[in-house]
């Protein structure tokens, strides 16, 4: 391929370019970050989780709200990292697919990577929501603001919100000429490097374009290999056009280039040989002389998981390319936004002996290269080569009247087509193209003074056509998949000098479909929409001059016809409505429409003005997240030995920043500590053997993140220099994402403390 055809060479180049021709390191976004905090009190954050700016005080959704400043100094990389400032909300990066991301907001989550899966939490970007959990996983680069919103929000952002939603907004063009430009090195070999530059166009428009470039090492030594191999390999470009057109009407072109060749943490083996008749036995432990556990997992354990055993490669990429175009404009008292976009990426996931230090032992198939002889026989080889396509338009339209009542209504469609290709043993398939319609609408009324009352709903229409050649069907076979839904959402709020008290009633659904690795029509599906009731009570409150702000949020929901991935061993020993189950390999999906869940826990979050110099923060989300049913095929209800995954009973978070002068500039000092409980991972419950089964439970941990960062005037701009350490307090690795496939079970790592410092100048 020619090196026109890798924007990453001539990205990579720039960065580097740029970077040498500066006299001091990356930038900070000092003006916004250093007005975060007034001496007259804590700043108002303003907030858009009801399509239309508002006080984050004022608003009776459950909101966490970051600014560029927490992202920057709390040294949040990507999405995954912004649990660590929220309660009951985990975010997981999903080793399986390109750029990830497995979110779980109140106990509903959802851990898979299929296109034909809808999220239970979206992620929009800039107002485009992406429809699939690939490329979810957004690095935090040149973000303004992040606000999560727990609970499902069905009404004013539709399908897939039904747990949630991480709303990411990127700074815009200025108009004026300006430069930021960043690096940073920790010890893992990490260089990234970042920059953006900022022009005018004309005298009613601005050009703004990103680089980054960023590769590392990996923090584990894989044994096996006798390597440390590359990790993070990414290189991103962005180019944002905006142009006034009067004082009411502007519009911008965004377009993003990405190409993320990382290469992932080798897995963990962690099948388990079982106890007597082998209950709980995994297949590939018991025939590996080793018993990959004790040769991987144990192993590894014993080394602080700064170790790794496998075999062979463990390769997940995406590249792609995105598109938006956003339109405003105000007619009378009223605010209009249009926006359409277009994403197209491709996929390589490739992958080998799933943390097993011997290759060849199951299914010696050849998937090696010459420069790549250790892959040449694989335990269980997979290869996918996947593209995905998503377009979608919305036209939205607020009023602003003086009166008692205002209004949001808007139209979304949105359109996929996602292929899938997967082998060499289980050969699959398969094409999905989507269809989604939406109309919705919600009214706010201003009662009195103290009372207000918010009425929205949303109808939504779905259609899902599918074809697979795979097992079963080896000639091919049509599906197709109708649904639509109505969600709506209730508010009653009670206005006071401090604050308010709200109530709510909300509803949600998650789109029914198909399951594209399926080999069976028990596997291929389809399987039914999910939905949700919610309630809130929650109490948003300020004192003492706006230095002391507390919010408190109690939820209860119920979710019916809960969708559930079951993984299970796939060579016909699994059970199925009493008739063995052949997938053609070792593992088969199902989704089963699960039955019911319940959730309900209390939310409470507080930032305090100590001094205009020390400001606190922290929050803590308990949550009780159980199966009220659970339909399991061939056995019936299991309720009572399921575990809703993802689900930790408490989270809390405690931190701080302070800010001092000293030695010509100023002195930031950031903390943050995080508590997280143990949560179970993934495993098929109807056949899972608690007393000799593989350990599923993640543990709990505890994160510290400290930063210092020195801003020094330089010029006619701001100097920066950032130390700062990443989950202090422990050293080496710990497992992250437990998974339990039947056939084999499987660990993710992440790594613990890391230190850095970044440099940056920006005028």
């Amino acid at each position: 391929m020619s090196q026109s055809q890798h924007p990453s060479i001539w990205v990579r180049r720039a960065i580097h370019a740029a970077l040498a021709a500066t006299t001091a390191g990356a930038l900070t976004t000092l003006p916004a970050i250093a007005q975060e905090e007034s001496a007259a009190g804590l700043e108002e954050v303003v907030v858009t989780a009801r399509k239309r700016a508002e006080s984050l005080q004022d608003v009776p959704v459950a909101v966490t709200a970051l600014t560029a400043g927490m992202i920057e100094r709390g040294n949040l990389n990507s999405v995954v990292d912004v649990a660590k400032m929220a309660p009951n909300v985990e975010l997981i990066a999903q080793p399986f697919a390109g750029s990830a991301l497995a979110a779980s907001i109140r106990g509903v989550g959802l851990d898979d990577l299929e296109k034909t899966f809808e999220p239970t939490v979206a992620v929009s970007v800039d107002g485009v929501f992406y429809s699939s959990t690939a490329g979810a996983n957004v690095d935090l680069f040149d973000v303004e603001a992040i606000e999560v919103l727990r609970g499902p929000q069905g009404t004013l952002f539709g399908r897939n919100t039904i747990g949630g939603v991480i709303n990411i907004q990127r700074s815009k063009p200025t108009g004026e000429a300006g430069l930021r430009l960043q690096a940073t090195f920790d010890e893992f070999d990490r260089q990234d490097f970042k920059a953006v530059m900022n022009a005018p166009l004309g005298a009613n428009g601005g050009i703004k374009v990103s680089l980054r470039s960023l590769q590392s090492e990996a923090f584990a030594k894989n044994v096996t290999k006798g390597e440390n191999s590359d990790n993070r390999d990414l290189v991103t470009a962005s180019v944002a056009v905006r142009y006034d057109f009067s004082d009411d009407w502007s519009a911008q072109f965004t377009w993003d280039n990405y190409n993320d060749n990382t290469q992932l943490v080798d897995l963990l083996n962690i099948s388990t040989t079982g106890g007597p008749n082998l209950e709980g036995a995994n297949g590939f432990a018991l025939i590996s002389p080793f018993h990959g556990k004790a040769e991987s997992a144990d192993r590894s354990r014993a080394n602080d998981y700064t170790t790794t055993y496998s075999s062979g490669n463990f390769l997940s990429t995406i590249q792609g390319n995105n598109y938006a175009l956003a339109v405003d404009g105000r007619i009378g008292n009223h605010d209009l936004k249009f926006i359409t976009s277009m994403m197209d990426t491709k996929e390589r996931m490739d992958i080998c002996s799933w943390g097993s230090p011997v290759p060849g032992i199951i299914f010696p198939f050849g998937t090696g290269t010459p420069d790549n002889p250790s892959d040449a026989l694989c335990l269980f080889p997979v290869l996918r080569e996947q593209e995905f396509e998503q377009s979608s338009n919305e036209i939205q339209i607020t009023s602003d009247f003086d009166g008692p009542l205002n209004y949001v209504a808007g139209i979304y469609t949105m359109e996929s087509e996602a292929p899938f290709d997967s082998g060499p043993v289980q050969v699959i398939e398969s094409l999905q193209d989507l269809e989604a319609r939406a109309i919705y609408g919600e009214i706010n009324w201003d009662i009195t003074d103290a009372w207000e009352l918010t009425a929205g709903a949303r109808y939504t229409e779905e259609e899902k056509d599918f074809f697979v050649v795979a097992g079963a069907f080896p000639n091919g076979k049509d599906f197709d998949f109708k649904d639509d839904e109505v969600t709506y959402r209730l508010v009653l709020q009670r206005n006071f000098d401090f604050g308010m008290i709200y109530g709510s009633y909300s509803t949600g659904f998650k789109s029914g479909g198909f399951n594209s690795r399926g080999t069976t029509q028990n596997t291929v599906g389809p399987y039914a929409s999910e939905t949700v009731d919610s309630m809130e009570i929650g109490f948003r409150s300020e004192w003492f001059d706006n230095r002391l702000t507390f919010n408190a949020t109690y939820f209860d929901a119920s979710y019916e016809d809960k969708q559930e991935q079951v993984v299970t061993a796939g060579d016909g020993s699994y059970i199925y409505n009493g008739q063995p189950e052949d997938c053609g390999g070792p593992t088969c999906t199902f989704i089963f429409n699960a039955g019911e869940v319940d959730t309900s826990g209390l939310e409470l979050e507080v930032m305090a003005m100590v001094t205009d110099r020390l400001t606190l923060r922290g929050a803590m989300g308990t949550l009780d997240a159980d199966y009220a049913r659970f339909d399991y095929a061939g056995i019936g209800d299991i309720s009572d030995r399921a575990e809703v995954v993802w689900a930790p009973e408490l989270t809390y978070n405690i931190g701080g920043e302070y800010r001092i002068n000293g030695l010509g500039g100023e002195w930031i000092i950031n903390a943050n500590y995080k508590y997280t409980d143990e949560a179970w991972g993934r495993s098929d419950f109807g056949t899972y053997n608690f007393q000799y089964g593989p350990e599923i439970v993640r543990e709990d941990f505890k994160v510290l993140d400290v930063s210092a960062t020195y801003l020094l005037p330089v010029g006619n701009g701001t100097a920066m220099i950032r130390l700062y350490g990443t989950d202090i307090l422990e050293d080496g690795g710990r497992i992250e994402r437990p998974f339990d496939a039947g056939a084999f079970a499987f660990a993710s790592l992440v790594p613990r403390r890391t230190l850095g410092v970044t440099i940056g100048y920006e005028f």
